[in-house]
């Protein structure tokens, strides 16, 4: 899973947005995306790994995963 993951971070920093694992040092499975934008968010592993298996690897796909329903 761990490579899975840094691969889709890979790809995603290629488009300008920058990572980061949990500020506070608390969680290593958390980061913070920033976007080209200055947007940013934050999300599980497993959240980037859904990105990835849905082929939305894009601004638009962590965007898109945070919307409220």
């Amino acid at each position: 899973m761990e490579q899975e993951v840094a691969e889709a971070i890979a790809a995603l920093k290629e488009q300008g947005i920058s990572f980061a694992v949990d500020p506070s040092g608390a969680r290593t499975d958390l980061y913070v995306a920033r976007l080209p934008s200055g947007e940013h968010y934050e999300f599980l592993a497993a959240g980037i790994l859904k990105l990835k298996n849905a082929g939305k690897l894009t601004a638009a796909g962590i965007e898109e995963l945070h919307q409220k329903p």
